[in-house]
Formats: C-alpha cells, structure tokens, sequence
C-alpha cells in the first residue's frame, strides 16, 4: 500500500467538498419540499402543519378587546 500522489489526494478532497456542498444546498431544498421544517415561521414558503404564530396573534388581539 504506497501512498497516492499528492495530487491526487488534494482532487479526491476536492470532489469530496463539492459533493458535500452539492447535497447541503439541493438536499436542504429537497427536505423542505417534503416536510414543514419551520413550522412555526410565519413567513414560511410552505403552509405550516400547525399555525402557531397566528395563533399567538389571535390571542393577543383578544386580550387587547378584552382590557
């Protein structure tokens, strides 16, 4: 077992950086699509799963009527 060029081991660590780059920004997007990671976020792309924020926002509003 000899050691590999040195160039071959900076290219190989490369690849590997870039392929961890390409599923942290596409797999990020992907996860997103498919479950509601921000769900409590009112400004969220998708419908949230539960609606929080709105929630909180209501309440508020009618503790205020209520004063």
């Amino acid at each position: 077992m000899g050691k590999s060029s040195l160039a071959g081991r900076m290219a190989k660590g490369m690849a590997k950086k870039a392929v961890t780059r390409f599923m942290d920004r596409v797999g990020g997007k992907v996860v997103s699509g498919m479950a509601d990671t921000s769900s409590d976020a009112p400004d969220s792309r998708f419908k949230p799963k539960r609606d929080l924020y709105s929630k909180m926002k209501a309440d508020d509003a009618a503790d205020e009527e209520s004063e």
